[in-house]
């Protein structure tokens, strides 16, 4: 179990950049205290939504943007005026501006709402409304890419065309959020058979400029992670592998400054005097969006596929992907921070009157806010890069690509060996019964097959990978909500932050998997040293302590809603823990309090992966050839504590972990900790008051909805017999 590879990433946890949603306002912002100013000024807003006259509907959807921004409590109250269904009626307008600012401010509040808002958003029927908005915007994209409606007069087809061009990156983002929501409104997503327009606006995404072509992009990377229906759709249409190769391939240098010309033509003296250029900051679309193909042509494109034959994804990675990727992960985290927190500072104080004055616009910011946008995009395109960089460093094939779930018959011979568990045995009787210790003890699995997505060699020594990703993994004072009522200076900030480091782990976790993987089972010091050579051993395992030890220092934290990405980096960095101790134990400098801190986290830690990873990190440390007597004890004592005490009895993973843990330490007989610790603590009457227990336990895995599983149980009762015949041989 610890030996997770993270390929794919689940749609909850994908961090959405245009807004922060509510688990990271802080718990401040989640009691329902509205700022009195803003809720005064609602009822009038809802009313003008409804009016005759489309300006006033113009306004108020944009006044609604503004009046909730990053504001949970506001825009509660809205919810409970039903501003969704209002909003939702508004797309059906006959004013294309109304229909654009309703969009805007729907795709805001998917944004800002998460998944619940989005899954409100789907029961009030907004997906039909969508289905609707696609077909339009394809049919008019048609004519803007070939020129047909620009005999309308060259007014009206600018008009038409920025209308047009704002609500379809209004659109790709609100299908980008309903796809990440939850699989119902994926389905729907996938329904409205949406890849042909999303692969038109790359195509077009010279004319039609960075913003929707941005918007496709990311719409494309949500609905390629974990969704085959739609990857089949995708890697079948006619053009599209074409057009996602070019635009990985295309120069982004070249393509955000033919975008920044055409965007200043009368309009560079603007934004200097509202500041938005105070920083020299890059503006970054056009990167994103090619490291976002990227992901694409890598959750689409499995090497030696047909697809392949197209696109030749090994070299399309190594040559373009993976040096693009590269250069991103040089982020100077503590820079970022100082930088935020003074433009926080900076950021003009909102008055209730200007904001809701009669231009307002959805989308309207100060320069700071700009800057601090411009900040935001360049950190998600670095949490992007990890992404399809864990995908690169996720290098092993194995039995847990086959699906999941299916249920398995069960066979006349499995039945028979059922019933045969049900005699009434003692634990004397099954021992007797149990097969004698003729094989190794322990996992009896085929090493896994190791293939990278590039060189081993070049990830590790080359690229020096596990020194940058753990240098990324490093918290910062935003990278977490803070522990009490009050929310983050720049939420946004927080919450791409705290994701970058999660990814950043992940992609060190399946580095560090491949690598130890490729080392032979029962490897010599010597072979696990030169695997590890490339490896700063040391400093990433101190590094992943001082994250233990920085989230364990506010438990009361880990509990509290908002706080969740607390547990996941916790968790993630648990993982590279075990594939440090994995590697080359013997290497690692271990005090006390880390081998402590592995024992104590079990309590806080959710899930049962992580607690496998624990397990069998403390097992890996008591085994190394270097182990101390008191570590050895220290760590024995609590396994066969797990196993022996009634008190808290384990699930079948953590059994079948501990089991194979326990065999693992003390299989050697010769080692020094042998006598002083398994003999004289009695840990041999212990296993042996068990194994009647242990195997009612492996009988309730059902053998039909989780195969593998009973498998594995069947494996480690049998060790368990086998290791107290042999440990009782030794007596005699």
């Amino acid at each position: 179990m610890g030996k997770a590879q993270y390929k794919k990433k689940t749609q909850g946890w994908r961090h959405n950049p245009l807004r922060v949603p509510d688990a990271h306002l802080g718990g401040g912002k989640a009691e329902g205290k509205a700022d009195p100013a803003k809720e005064k000024q609602m009822i009038p807003v809802l009313n003008k939504l409804k009016s005759p006259q489309h300006a006033d509907r113009t306004w108020a959807c944009a006044a609604i943007c503004n009046l909730i921004q990053n504001d949970a409590a506001t825009r509660r109250l809205f919810q409970s005026r039903n501003v969704v269904g209002e909003l939702i009626e508004r797309l059906s307008d006959d004013v294309d501006e109304v229909v654009v600012e309703a969009s805007g401010a729907l795709r805001n509040l998917a944004i800002d709402g998460g998944h619940e808002l989005c899954g409100e958003m789907a029961n009030k029927g907004i997906m039909s409304h969508l289905t609707v908005l696609i077909g339009k915007i394809s049919t008019t994209i048609d004519n803007i890419l070939s020129g047909s409606g620009s005999e309308s007069g060259p007014d009206k087809f600018f008009q038409e065309r920025k209308h047009l061009l704002d609500l379809a990156e209004n659109v790709m983002s609100l299908l980008w959020s309903m796809a990440e929501a939850s699989p119902k409104t994926l389905q729907a997503v996938n329904a409205t058979a949406s890849e042909s327009l999303l692969v038109k606006l790359l195509q077009g995404r010279e004319t039609i400029g960075l913003g929707v072509s941005l918007a496709a992009a990311q719409a494309l990377y949500s609905l390629s992670q974990d969704n085959f229906p739609f990857r089949k759709a995708l890697i079948t249409h006619p053009t599209a592998l074409h057009t996602l190769i070019e635009v990985v391939q295309q120069d982004h240098l070249q393509a955000e400054s033919s975008q920044q010309a055409k965007s200043k033509k009368g309009k560079g003296k603007d934004k200097q005097a509202d500041g938005a250029t105070q920083d020299d900051l890059p503006e970054g679309r056009a990167l994103l969006r090619r490291i976002l193909i990227s992901g694409v042509l890598r959750n689409c494109v499995a090497a030696g596929s047909w697809a392949d034959d197209k696109v030749d994804i090994s070299t399309l990675t190594n040559a373009t992907i993976l040096p693009l990727v590269n250069g991103l992960l040089d982020v100077n985290m503590q820079e970022v921070c100082a930088r935020v927190l003074q433009l926080v500072q900076e950021i003009p104080k909102q008055d209730i009157a200007i904001a809701l004055g009669k231009d307002l616009k959805t989308d309207h910011k100060s320069g700071p806010e700009l800057s601090l946008e411009r900040i935001e995009r360049s950190l998600n395109t670095v949490v992007t890069a990890l992404e399809v960089l864990t995908n690169i460093c996720a290098g092993l094939e194995d039995e847990d690509d086959v699906l999941e779930g299916a249920e398995v018959p069960e066979t006349a011979e499995e039945a028979d060996e059922d019933e045969e568990m049900d005699g009434v045995f003692d634990d004397e009787g099954l021992i007797e019964q149990g097969r004698e210790p003729d094989a190794p003890f322990g996992d009896i699995a085929s090493n896994p097959v190791v293939n990278p997505g590039a060189t081993l060699s070049h990830l590790l020594s080359g690229l020096q990978l596990p020194r940058r990703l753990t240098a990324l993994s490093q918290l910062t004072q935003l990278s977490f909500p803070p522990a009490n009522d009050t929310p983050s200076p720049h939420p946004p900030t927080t919450s791409v932050l705290s994701m970058l480091h999660l990814r950043a782990l992940e992609a060190l976790n399946n580095l560090l998997l491949t690598t130890a993987a490729s080392i032979p089972a029962n490897a010599s010091a010597a072979t696990q040293a030169a695997a590890a050579a490339a490896i700063p051993m040391q400093g990433i395992w101190d590094a992943m302590f001082a994250t233990i030890e920085t989230i364990g220092s506010e438990p009361q934290a880990l509990q509290l809603r908002g706080q969740e990405m607390r547990v996941e980096v916790l968790q993630m960095a648990l993982g590279c823990v075990w594939g440090i101790a994995k590697i080359a134990p013997a290497q690692l400098s271990i005090q006390p309090p880390h081998i402590q801190a592995l024992i104590d986290v079990q309590a806080v830690l959710r899930s049962e992966l992580a607690k496998t990873r624990c397990i069998e990190a403390l097992s890996s440390l008591a085994s190394r050839q270097n182990v101390t007597i008191d570590e050895n004890r220290a760590i024995g004592t609590w396994l066969t504590q797990q196993l022996t005490s009634p008190a808290a009895p384990l699930s079948a993973e953590l059994l079948i972990a501990v089991l194979n843990a326990v065999i693992d330490v003390y299989a050697d007989e010769t080692k020094d900790s042998d006598e002083e610790v398994f003999v004289k603590g009695g840990f041999l009457e212990g296993l042996s008051g068990i194994v009647a227990r242990v195997k009612g336990e492996v009988k309730k895995i059902d053998r039909r909805n989780d195969r593998q599983t009973r498998v594995r149980g069947e494996e480690a009762y049998e060790n368990l017999v086998a290791f107290i015949k042999y440990r009782r041989s030794l007596l005699r």
